[in-house]
């Protein structure tokens, strides 16, 4: 599922946040996980994305839904 399906499917997260994963520090990783983005849901949870390669490239797809009625809806 891409950003848009989710953004389609669950409407306008709560809030947002990017990091490097791990596999960014990986030498010649061209995969499309050395990126990723979390969507914060007030209410409802968190969706994870791998979110490109390290140049920028690559395309966003779902890596984890994660179900969390406490959910505050800040990225922390």
């Amino acid at each position: 599922m891409t950003k848009k399906q989710a953004q389609d499917l669950l409407g306008a997260p709560t809030d947002q946040n990017s990091y490097s994963s791990g596999k960014a520090f990986i030498p010649f990783y061209f995969g499309n996980d050395a990126r990723r983005s979390s969507w914060f849901y007030k209410g409802v949870g968190r969706v994870v994305f791998a979110d490109g390669n390290v140049f920028g490239g690559g395309s966003s797809e779902v890596v984890r839904v994660e179900y969390d009625p406490g959910e505050a809806g800040i990225a922390h």
